[in-house]
């Protein structure tokens, strides 16, 4: 079973060499590295000890150059693998149904968290709002329904304010903005935002004053602008 497999330099180096040697990843226990660095902490107190009493003699030097090859092929293993899941991850996270060979704890903490960090990447990618949908921009140039307090607290809106109709945007109700920093695209009501940092755009109030309360944007003042 691979969970009672000894980590040692001859297990090492198979795992290497089977990393190197194919695209799949290779089956290892969960335990697989915290076994690991059980092997070279214990390879490394040796060669302490052997080097103290003779840096030069045949022993200390055998042990110091497998302690430096076992922690170069660690590494190596580990970027190898690494690789793997990325791709492994980019496949989940788009949907497809990908099988994946049973992993040391810290590769499946790793891969889950980079499958999670994709879905929502891609989320906010194909027309997440940037600011949670809690607080998603609201139609431009609409005016905000009066809400009276409910129960417990909760906001109630009236029936009749939704049927309000929109008023059409003017040049009132636009400022000219300073973006600053890089924005995922959004939804106004007749576009969608591709805002960029360094950005100096006209938007729609509601939409301006949610960027500057968030700090994403500053608004420039216009010499002879009404307020």
């Amino acid at each position: 079973m691979p969970g009672e497999d000894e980590v040692n330099f001859e297990r090492v180096t198979k795992v290497y060499r089977e990393e190197t040697g194919k695209k799949t990843l290779t089956p290892l226990e969960a335990s697989f590295y915290d076994k690991l660095a059980t092997y070279l902490r214990r390879l490394e107190e040796s060669a302490v000890r052997e080097a103290a009493k003779d840096p030069n003699s045949t022993k200390s030097v055998m042990l110091q150059d497998e302690l430096r090859k076992a922690r170069k092929k660690r590494d190596q293993i580990f970027t190898y693998r690494e690789r793997k899941l990325a791709l492994l991850a980019s496949s989940r996270a788009s949907g497809a149904d990908v099988a994946v060979p049973s992993l040391p704890t810290q590769e499946r903490v790793l891969f889950e968290g980079m499958v999670d960090l994709l879905r929502r990447a891609r989320k906010d990618a194909f027309g997440g709002s940037p600011f949670g949908a809690e607080e998603a921009l609201p139609p431009e140039g609409a005016a905000r329904p009066e809400a009276r307090e409910g129960p417990a607290g909760m906001r109630v809106i009236k029936a009749e304010e939704t049927k309000r109709a929109r008023v059409a945007p003017t040049l009132k109700d636009h400022v000219v903005v300073h973006v600053l920093e890089d924005l995922p695209p959004f939804a106004g009501l007749d576009t969608t935002y591709h805002l960029k940092k360094e950005d100096v755009v006209t938007l729609p109030k509601t939409i301006a004053q949610i960027l500057v309360d968030r700090g994403k944007a500053r608004i420039v003042q216009i010499p002879g602008a009404s307020p």
